[in-house]
């Protein structure tokens, strides 16, 4: 049995003792869920707290599922994202912290079979929790509000998902960088309020991997521009390979200050 494997065994392990493949799934699944029910209750929920004229009819815009999606993902984009930077920003920090990586610098370790086990235990775990959460949300938006396109929607699945793998990947980083509260407040300043900051300062320059949501959302409305997408893919890729490299390398730093 590879290290890999015998590693990847450990963090599902841990990950399952820690519950963290009951919450996660869960709450991604109550963020699928709540913006079409939200959405499509809504006027009777305005109607039902008074304050209105007698006969009066309070009419809202008629959502498409497109914009029920794009809502859906906005859900994903704030609490997601802090679901990632607090329960992810610790992979390697926290091990560093109690002793536990000290511990296996010290033996015939491959720091890629390491920093691998961790990044991808983790991804799966998150885009498992993302698929499942997105699909709920699907069939309500389905049942509400209508059909949608099944292409646009593996689209923007896969555009998110991406999206995912680069906001995991620069947590792992700053996690083999720092310690954890320092890792934590790294983490949601990435992944939480600088996509923000990116659609304000860097609205020309559309190849950034923080527009990945947006262009989830796009895709889904059926607007995405196509070769700024492509170019936004292929920095994403490569923001990924950088940041995993380097944790690898950090690890492999870190591992020979170690003495016994």
């Amino acid at each position: 049995m590879s290290q890999f494997t015998v590693l990847f065994q450990k963090e599902w392990k841990e990950s399952v003792r820690n519950l963290k493949w009951v919450w996660i799934p869960i709450v991604f699944i109550l963020l699928g869920i709540m913006e079409p029910i939200m959405t499509y209750f809504l006027p009777q929920i305005l109607e039902s707290a008074g304050n209105m004229p007698d006969g009066a009819v309070l009419q809202l815009p008629e959502m498409t599922p497109g914009q029920i999606f794009g809502s859906a993902l906005g859900q994903y984009q704030f609490i997601g994202m802090l679901i990632i930077a607090f329960a992810f920003s610790g992979l390697v920090a926290k091990e560093r912290k109690n002793g536990t990586a000290a511990f296996l610098y010290v033996r015939p370790l491959s720091y890629s079979s390491y920093i691998l086990s961790k990044w991808s235990s983790s991804l799966l775990l998150l885009l498992v929790s993302f698929v499942v959460g997105i699909s709920a949300s699907a069939y309500y938006i389905h049942l509400l509000f209508g059909e949608f396109s099944l292409a646009k929607f593996f689209g923007m699945i896969g555009i998110y998902s991406l999206w995912i793998v680069v906001a995991l990947s620069m947590t792992l980083l700053v996690s083999a960088l720092f310690s954890p509260g320092i890792a934590t407040a790294l983490s949601i300043f990435l992944i939480v309020f600088f996509p923000m900051i990116d659609g304000l300062v860097l609205r020309y320059w559309p190849w950034t991997p923080w527009k990945l949501y947006s262009y989830a959302a796009m895709v889904m409305a059926g607007d995405a521009p196509n070769s700024d997408l492509w170019w936004t893919i292929a920095i994403a890729v490569l923001l990924v390979i950088v940041c995993v490299t380097l944790s690898i390398l950090i690890a492999q730093k870190r591992a020979a200050k170690v003495t016994l």
